[in-house]
């Protein structure tokens, strides 16, 4: 058994996270502006999807080392909501309220991502490790994730501190996309160090 390539995993994971959280950054900024209702449900809906495209690219790659894709993907899916949910508990992360006094600057927001990096990779890495083949260690796994979902969050909270109010939303996924795109690299990165090397 292998792990994937550094290029193949670090492209996968990177282009589904910027696919999620173009749509996670859509979602937030439509009920900000007060186009969606039901905030709460949206966001979780939302933190679903990108957990779908997440699980879907890593259960790709790992599927050489013996991962079953679909309890793998549900598992990434619930994680994503478990973290979306406690982070919105701890007003982090976004509001679904545009009624807010203080605007953060984005060196805060960024500081504050990191804070929820912290705590999403753990999540992230305690919930898919029960899918994980015997050649992962657990432990590896939620420590890699921590690692790498500190500086992805830190990037995905940056953007969302550039981000105006008066864009577009196609704009504002777009940059979505790019701090996507930059998280999803660095899970990779951290989490590929912890996948067995086998032959390669």
């Amino acid at each position: 058994m292998r792990r994937p390539g550094l290029t193949y995993w670090l492209t996968t994971l990177a282009l589904a996270e910027a696919a999620g959280i173009a749509v996670v950054a859509a979602t937030y900024a439509a009920i900000d502006r007060g186009q969606i209702g039901a905030g709460t449900a949206a966001v979780l809906l939302a933190g679903g999807v990108e957990g779908l495209c997440l699980g879907s690219a890593q259960a790709l790659g790992l599927r050489r080392l013996g991962v079953r894709p679909v309890p793998w993907i549900m598992l990434t899916i619930l994680a994503a909501v478990t973290g979306y949910g406690l982070s919105m508990l701890g007003q982090v992360g976004g509001s679904a309220s545009a009624d807010t006094a203080f605007d953060p600057p984005p060196w805060l927001m960024a500081l504050a991502g990191a804070g929820v990096g912290l705590g999403m990779g753990a999540v992230m890495g305690l919930v898919q490790s029960p899918a994980l083949p015997r050649g992962i260690a657990r432990g590896h796994w939620v420590a890699a994730n921590v690692v790498g979902w500190i500086p992805a969050m830190a990037a995905i909270m940056l953007a969302a501190g550039l981000a105006e109010q008066g864009w577009p939303l196609f704009r504002v996924a777009a940059l979505g996309a790019v701090s996507g795109a930059l998280a999803g690299a660095c899970v990779a990165l951290a989490t590929w160090i912890a996948l067995p090397r086998g032959d390669d």
